[in-house]
């Protein structure tokens, strides 16, 4: 695999390592203003000098406990639910996760992640923290005995029936942890009101217009990139709404030679960019035809892997026409997603040519010769929705998709609604469903066309 394609994102490139590295973001607790980098500092520090004394006080309970008789022997003490944990409550992308492991770095901790909307159950939440959040390891003592941070992610990512004790079991981890807990989450959810009358929760807000441009333009600074206008870097900014991460990997995008991923910016590109992405698309659909020659396509082209991705995505069923053959592919897509998904979580970025080899050669293997359309393909732009720039169509699409499934905002317009146009474009039955279910107007039903 071509040696660019596996430097380190710029995302993570850029990951503050120390609070003292950090633009902070302003942030609230109970209506009044509090210094977010303090805040959690003394919580962490505080947590571990009253979890000792408690330790202490319930040595000596155990003690008396094992000689004294049934009516004589007491109960254990535990530390309260806010002095355990705090809850960080805030749009994506404005530093809550990298707040969090700055601060494990300056206090010399082991993050311990996990992401409760993956682990949404009360089993495999208990898998997953119950034992790291009770006791040390052996190599915690032999690293003289480094502390634990435990970070459960995307709190909000809890809904639906499946879900049902998942509270439960975070409040009895609280409860019973022998290490501080940070939870994070992007939005206010009705669902966890047990949660959050029992912890502190503190509301992060996204950085300043001003302040993201500054990291924006250092960034680029870094990086040696003079290509982007301070227009352009201000339009980045303004269309990711104060999610910082997304405008990092916009910069890295377009200073790649990929498009802005937004649509609304697509003609700010060079030409020339365009057309290679337009070029490698035609080619591996129309003349790639082995798993080697689709590697070598990916390795000699400069386009973004997640972008191109999304482009071989958006334009799969314009070229392929057989079921099983689209079968087969999406099939692949869909491990290649996978697969990405456990890249950008766990930083494996050594599985990156199996991702490679997924969605490219995985179309190209499943393709058939009698299927090859060598005929003119128009190409399609990948779809993308942003928070920030839909008008009244898309959000009232939203809202109406919103009252059937309850499905974070994120998550709804990156997947569920890219899946509802494939299949109301599969068929006109499909669409007239999917309209009546959700109650469309002619303006919404348009937005379902894939095309």
């Amino acid at each position: 695999m071509a040696e660019t394609k596996a430097k380190l994102p710029w995302i993570e490139k850029y990951r503050p390592k120390s609070l003292k590295d950090m633009a902070i973001p302003s942030a609230k607790s109970s209506g009044h203003k509090v210094n977010l980098a303090e805040e959690l500092t003394n919580f962490v520090r505080n947590f571990f000098i009253e979890i000792k004394k408690i330790n202490e006080i319930n040595k000596e309970i155990r003690n008396h406990n094992r000689n004294a008789t049934e009516k004589d022997q007491k109960e254990e003490i535990r530390l309260s639910f806010e002095k355990s944990a705090i809850l960080l409550e805030g749009k994506p992308g404005i530093g809550k996760t990298s707040i969090v492991y700055a601060l494990a770095n300056d206090l010399n901790m082991d993050v311990i992640e996990t992401n409760a909307s993956d682990t949404r159950t009360r089993d495999a939440l208990e898998r997953k923290l119950n034992e790291t959040t009770k006791s040390r390891g052996i190599m915690d003592f032999a690293k003289e005995s480094r502390q634990k941070l435990i970070l459960i992610d995307e709190v909000d990512g809890i809904y639906g029936t499946k879900d049902r004790g998942a509270v439960p079991t975070i409040l009895n981890l609280i409860e019973t942890t022998q290490f501080p807990i940070i939870l994070c989450s992007n939005e206010f959810k009705q669902g966890l009101q047990s949660l959050y009358q029992k912890i502190k929760k503190v509301e992060v807000q996204p950085l300043s217009k001003l302040e993201a441009i500054k990291i924006a333009s250092r960034v680029l600074k870094n990086e040696k990139i003079s290509g982007i206008s301070s227009g352009e870097i201000e339009a980045i900014v303004e269309k990711n709404g104060g999610d910082l991460r997304a405008v990092i990997n916009d910069l890295q995008a377009i200073a790649k030679g990929s498009d802005f991923p937004d649509v609304v910016l697509l003609n700010n590109l060079h030409r020339d960019s365009i057309e290679e992405i337009f070029s490698l698309i035609r080619e591996l659909f129309q003349d790639v035809k082995t798993l080697k020659e689709a590697r070598n396509l990916t390795d000699r082209s400069d386009v973004d892997y997640n972008f191109l991705y999304k482009w071989v995505s958006e334009n799969l069923p314009s070229f392929m026409h057989v079921n099983s053959d689209l079968a087969n592919a999406w099939e692949n897509l869909s491990l290649a997603d996978e697969i990405f998904g456990r890249i950008r979580k766990n930083m494996y970025w050594g599985l990156l040519p199996y991702f490679y080899d997924l969605f490219a050669g995985g179309v190209t293997l499943s393709k058939k010769e009698s299927d090859s359309r060598k005929g003119f393909v128009r190409i399609k732009n990948p779809q993308y929705f942003s928070s920030t720039t839909l008008n009244s169509a898309e959000k009232s699409l939203l809202e109406k998709i919103n009252r059937k499934y309850n499905i974070p905002q994120d998550e709804l317009m990156q997947d569920f609604l890219p899946f509802l146009q494939v299949l109301s474009s599969s068929s006109r039955k499909h669409q007239k469903i999917i309209s009546d279910w959700f109650e469309l107007d002619t303006k919404e039903k348009k937005m379902l066309k894939s095309d």
